[in-house]
This record gives structure tokens, C-alpha cells and sequence, in this order.
């Protein structure tokens, strides 16, 4: 019979600053679900969902539900917004502060750089404010950036600004946790934190949590009860940094060769179709609506806001994520477990999952064009593509489990709480 700990669980707040289901909420959401109630008492916080857009579904906060389906307390930043805004930023400065003291967290875990920094003032000040009432308490901070803004295609006033903006912010943090090893080089290289703050713990998943849905099935409830004879796809936030465009104007060189009747010297396919499926900020969605419309792309189907998007992946033939830049994403592995074979860039830390001409292509980012040429490769070589899709699968397994991902950090939030090493 297993002893139970005596010891009362240590409250954990994670904060994320949108309540969006991407990359930096799954991660959240992994952790927080798979603690120990025995040993933790875990607390959620984020922004709220963005206002309805012109196009395309309204975004009712999918991080938020999924929260609350789990029985976690959630509260809500309401002041918490990814651009720059003074007057919205000391109030969310506030709103946290005063979180802090209704929680009284042990150890708070804080994802994404608008997050850390105004949630690092706030711990430091509360930090000062706590200790005159008593002595025996100390708060551990973590901060998880999820890939450094300083890699951005910006001008070089803000990569400076953000540079020393990234310094400041994990002035306030005990450890920085990096989802790849490119982050934690980056973060050495340009002197944002001190090595001995920093440690790489890869995001991951469990394939066999994902249930795929079949072909026709996933075809039919992406493309209102149709199927296709082969589908394009991908799995990304519409922002500039997954560099979609670059797949919408892959998608526009194909539309004119196949409308210019070249498709049988050109492609043993005479037509498909290319799934965008995502959302993003209303100025980010708007964009990708009208490039659609404007370019007459009947064949680029948008889908937001799908519940457990990747069990869709069985339908697509081909993933494809264009980034420009990246931490270390979901969409990848997901599509890996999903045995697809995959083109993206070498960009953040998708070179440590994929191996260019193994396990999936790599191309240079902002080419539209070689990514339509690989595009085609893949279209023309299918047994190739199959073989890159199975060691992308095994990869996967035996090297990004979520039981590993899980298991590392806990091991981080042990050497501050001195827990025993077996804790479930």
C-alpha cells in the first residue's frame, strides 16, 4: 500500500496571456492536468478571448473552456492583451498583484513574454510585500517563453528593445524553462539569461491520446460532408510568424498552372484542396480572408475554431507549416503521430525533430515557390513520402512522449519544494 505524502500540496499558478488553444495553452494544459492532486493545488490565469471578428467564427476563449471542463480554477486577467498598451498593462500589473494575494502560490509557472514581464514585477513587489507579514515564505518563479521574439523578422531598434526587454523579464524568474535547444542558444548567445537559470524541457505529446478520425470521415466534416482526392493542410495560429502567406501564394502558383490545363504533364493530380485550419488576432484573420477572396482560391478552405483539431490530420495528405519564425510546435509532432508526411522550416526548434530528406523536408522560409516544388515532389513520389511518415511516427514515440515532458518539470518544481523524487 502506497504511503501518502503528509506534507499539504503546494499551490502552482500557471499565466498565459491568451485564452486561444495554441502551442503555449497545450502546454499549460498538459501540466496543469497531469499533477498530483496529493501533492499540488494548481490555479490557472489569462487574458480574455479576443472580440468577434469580421470573418469567421467568434473565439469564446477555447484555453478558458477547456479549463473549466477539467475543474481547474480559472480567472481571468481581463487587462491582459499581446500588443503594447500602458494604461491596459498597470492594470493587468494590478489584476495579478492582487491574484498573488488571494492565491499565496509556491511556485508561479508564467508562458509567453507579454506574461513573464508584467507578471515578474508583480511577483517581485509581492514577493517584498509578503515577507513583511511573514518570514517562512518564498515564492519560486518559472518562466517558459516559448520561443524568443528577438528572432522575428522586425527592424533593429525593437530587436533591441525586445532584447532588453527578454533581459529584464527573467531578471525576475529562478529558472527558465526552453521548449528547444535552439531557444536555450539563443538565450546564452545574446546574453538574456545566465546558463545555470536555464534548462531545455521539449513540448510533447501521446499519440495514443489523439483518436484519429478516419480519411473519409475527416474529410467530410473539414469540407461540409465532401471528400477530396488530396488535401494540402495545416494546423497554426494565423499570424505572420507561421508564415501562411507563403502557403497561399504556393497554393496561387498552383491554381494558374492547373487552370492553364497543365496539371497531367505537371502533376499526376488534376485538382486539390489546401486546409488552413487556425484563427488568430481579428487584423491577422481579416488578411487571410481577403487574400482568399481577392485571389478567387475556392480551393483554400479556412477552419476555425475546431475542437481537438488533430484528429482531423488523417484527412490531409500532406502537412505543411511554413514558418518563419517558431518555438518548438504542437502541429509537428501531432502530425508526425499522425504518420503524414511533412514540409517546413528549419526554423526554431523543428531541426530537432525533423531531419531534412528522413523523417520530412525542410525548405528555406519566405519561398513560396520551393515550397510548391516540394509540394509537388511529394505529390509525385508518394512511396518516399510514406517512408518519411514512418519514421516521423517513430521519432515521435520514442523520443517526445508526454509522460518524459511531464516527468522533467515536475522535476523542476521538486528542487524548489523539496518533494521526494516519486511523486505521480
Amino acid at each position: 500500500m502506497t504511503k501518502k505524502s503528509t506534507r499539504p500540496p503546494k499551490r502552482i499558478l500557471y499565466i498565459i496571456t491568451k485564452s486561444v488553444w495554441g502551442g503555449a495553452a497545450k502546454y499549460v494544459y498538459d501540466l496543469a492536468t497531469s499533477l498530483s492532486k496529493e501533492n499540488f493545488e494548481v490555479f490557472i490565469a489569462s487574458g480574455p478571448a479576443p472580440k468577434k471578428a469580421r470573418y469567421g467564427k467568434d473565439n469564446q476563449g477555447k484555453f478558458a473552456e477547456e479549463i473549466k471542463k477539467a475543474n481547474l480554477p480559472y480567472f481571468e486577467i481581463h487587462n491582459f492583451q499581446r500588443s503594447v498598451n500602458p494604461f491596459k498593462d498597470i492594470f493587468a500589473f494590478f489584476e495579478i498583484l492582487i491574484l498573488l494575494f488571494k492565491i499565496k502560490p509556491d511556485i508561479i509557472h508564467v508562458n509567453s513574454p507579454k506574461a513573464g514581464g508584467i507578471t515578474g514585477i508583480a511577483a517581485s513587489i509581492y514577493k517584498v510585500l509578503h515577507k513583511l507579514q511573514t518570514t517562512n515564505y518564498k515564492l519560486q518563479t518559472i518562466y517558459t517563453p516559448h520561443g524568443w521574439a528577438i528572432k522575428e523578422d522586425r527592424p533593429k531598434w525593437q530587436v533591441f528593445l525586445i532584447k532588453l526587454f527578454s533581459k529584464l523579464t527573467c531578471l525576475f524568474y529562478d529558472k527558465i524553462i526552453c521548449v528547444s535547444e535552439y531557444d536555450k542558444n539563443i538565450a546564452i548567445q545574446n546574453n538574456i539569461a545566465p546558463a545555470h537559470k536555464i534548462t531545455t524541457i521539449h513540448v510533447s505529446i501521446s499519440p495514443k491520446n489523439i483518436s484519429f478520425l478516419l480519411r473519409e470521415e475527416a474529410q467530410k466534416k473539414l469540407l461540409n460532408g465532401k471528400t477530396s482526392p488530396f488535401i494540402i493542410g495545416t494546423i497554426a495560429e494565423w499570424n505572420k510568424n507561421k508564415g501562411l502567406f507563403y502557403l497561399l501564394e504556393a497554393a496561387l502558383e498552383f491554381k494558374r498552372k492547373l487552370d492553364n490545363k497543365q496539371a497531367n504533364a505537371w502533376s499526376p493530380i488534376s485538382e486539390l484542396d489546401i486546409i488552413l485550419i487556425g484563427s488568430g488576432e481579428n487584423a491577422d484573420k481579416e488578411k487571410m480572408y481577403d487574400f482568399v477572396k481577392n485571389h478567387n482560391l475556392e480551393n483554400v478552405h479556412l477552419i476555425e475554431w475546431i475542437d481537438n483539431a488533430a484528429a482531423y490530420l488523417n484527412g490531409f495528405d500532406i502537412f505543411i507549416l511554413p514558418s518563419i519564425k517558431e518555438g518548438f510546435p504542437y502541429s509537428i509532432l501531432e502530425a508526425m503521430a499522425a504518420q503524414l508526411p511533412i514540409i517546413t522550416t528549419p526554423v526554431g526548434g523543428i531541426p530537432e525533430v525533423i531531419e531534412n530528406n528522413v523523417n520530412g523536408i525542410l525548405v528555406q522560409p519566405k519561398n513560396s515557390h520551393e515550397l510548391a516544388l516540394k509540394i509537388l515532389y511529394l505529390i509525385n513520389n508518394p512511396a518516399i513520402g510514406r517512408e518519411m511518415a514512418r519514421k516521423a511516427r517513430e521519432k515521435v514515440e520514442k523520443e517526445f512522449s508526454l509522460e518524459k515532458m511531464i516527468k522533467e518539470t515536475k522535476k523542476v518544481y521538486q528542487s524548489f519544494l523539496n518533494f521526494p523524487a516519486k511523486t505521480s
